[in-house]
């Protein structure tokens, strides 16, 4: 009886193999209208108000314990909560897109949890069409089951989208060229990285203001900037409201060999008298104690959308290795200084604003990387400074300067 009561469970928990197929072909138009939890002695539920009936799965992870519920939706309506009021059971939630076409509404768990009912439900009259999720205590070992069950579904069915056959088209015959240019202009390639995204809003200020889209506006303005110079090409990991792993931005500077990666962010702190900007790079012995915190909270953006915390890159460390390393970081502290030597005059700053702290995405062994904080949106001042467009500006034009002056210095070494 006990053993049926636990594979009940892990159906329930892990409904994957008939809700992912629905989930990753949301239907045009379903979005989340809102969500609440309702906690009672011995249960908690979760109710997710949407504009038509979609398809769902839930799955649970560990490190730390969480409930993870995905939706087939296109979007978030106006007014749609971010993150619930939680109580018992849930100890924090987040809920935003993590791709096109699929949300998420993660739940951060006090203890293991069972699933013991989940529903989705058409709409009815007034009453719209919903999805209810109850949760109650469960047992470590079936929850643990759970978590190990959920990976080897994920897994396989990654490696089965990967797996496919591929068509190949035949060659075709080139055609007959001119006489190749003597020679081809490789202009640097600079990754700009505006931080957070989709369901992942970042520092949120007391007026509402989120740091997802401070630092998109920001990035957006600073590649203005720089293309106008004629002399790099600027990509960005993202151009609008979507999730990114922070594995997947160290991969798109490493795949695209950028020649300097930034990313930039805009932080909070209990202390609102803590403000200003500051140029980071990556050193597993931060400058201080705030900026260990800083790090240690950028670097769970992945946990807050329902993925694995990144794992460094398991490469062998050897001498090339290690000295592509060295002179990376070399190259990294001399962009940020460049760019606080500029920037300095113009934004207010952090004392010593040059900083080091141990981000993640800094990592690249063989991409420059840095991390610009433009100021803290807990403090009012750099608050108001954020959502200003000439501000933004006025500390794009100075970030791009620096970075045309870090690059002239390199050209001339």
């Amino acid at each position: 009886m006990q053993l049926a009561r636990n594979i009940a469970t892990l159906m329930l928990l892990v409904i994957l193999h008939l809700g992912a197929t629905s989930v990753a072909n949301a239907q045009e138009g379903i979005e989340i209208l809102d969500a609440r939890l309702a906690v009672g002695p011995d249960k908690t539920r979760l109710v997710v108000d949407l504009s038509a009936a979609a398809g769902y799965a839930t799955f649970p992870i560990d490190q730390p314990d969480r409930l993870v519920v995905e939706l087939g939706v296109e979007g978030l309506a106006d007014g749609a909560p971010t993150e619930l009021k939680t109580d018992g059971l849930v100890s924090e939630t987040a809920i935003g897109m993590v791709d096109d076409g699929r949300a998420r509404l993660v739940l951060f768990l006090n203890k293991p949890v069972q699933v013991s009912d989940i529903q989705m439900l058409e709409a009815v009259g007034e009453q719209p069409a919903r999805l209810v999720v109850e949760i109650s205590e469960g047992e470590r070992a079936v929850f643990d089951q759970a978590v190990a069950q959920s990976k080897a579904l994920l897994t396989g069915q990654a490696n089965q989208a990967e797996g496919g056959e591929v068509d190949v088209a035949e060659p075709e015959t080139p055609a007959e060229t001119g006489p190749l240019p003597s020679a081809v202009e490789v202009r640097p390639l600079i990754l700009l990285d505006p931080g957070h995204g989709g369901i992942d809003g970042g520092a949120r200020a007391a007026n509402g203001l989120e740091e997802k889209h401070v630092v998109l506006e920001f990035a957006k303005r600073v590649q203005e900037e720089l293309l106008a110079t004629g002399r790099f090409d600027v990509a960005m990991t993202r151009t609008g409201d979507e999730f990114l792993s922070l594995n997947e931005r160290v991969d798109l500077a490493r795949e695209n060999k950028a020649s300097l990666m930034i990313s930039l962010h805009a932080d909070s702190f209990d202390d609102p008298n803590v403000r200003g900007a500051s140029v980071y790079t990556r050193d597993e012995d931060a400058t201080d104690v705030l900026d260990k915190v800083l790090a240690e909270g950028e670097n769970k953006v992945d946990l807050i959308a329902g993925f694995d915390a990144p794992k460094d890159d398991d490469q062998v460390v050897n001498i090339l290795v290690d000295l592509m390393r060295r002179e990376t970081r070399r190259q990294s502290f001399l962009a940020a200084r460049s760019i606080v030597n500029d920037i300095e005059g113009q934004l207010p700053m952090r004392p010593y604003p040059l900083r080091r702290a141990d981000f993640f995405v800094l990592q690249s062994p063989e991409v420059p990387s840095i991390l610009l904080e433009l100021g803290f949106l807990s403090n009012g001042l750099d608050m108001e400074n954020l959502a200003k467009a000439d501000w933004q500006s006025r500390a794009a034009k100075s970030l791009a300067q620096g970075i045309v002056k870090y690059f002239d210095a390199e050209a001339q070494n």
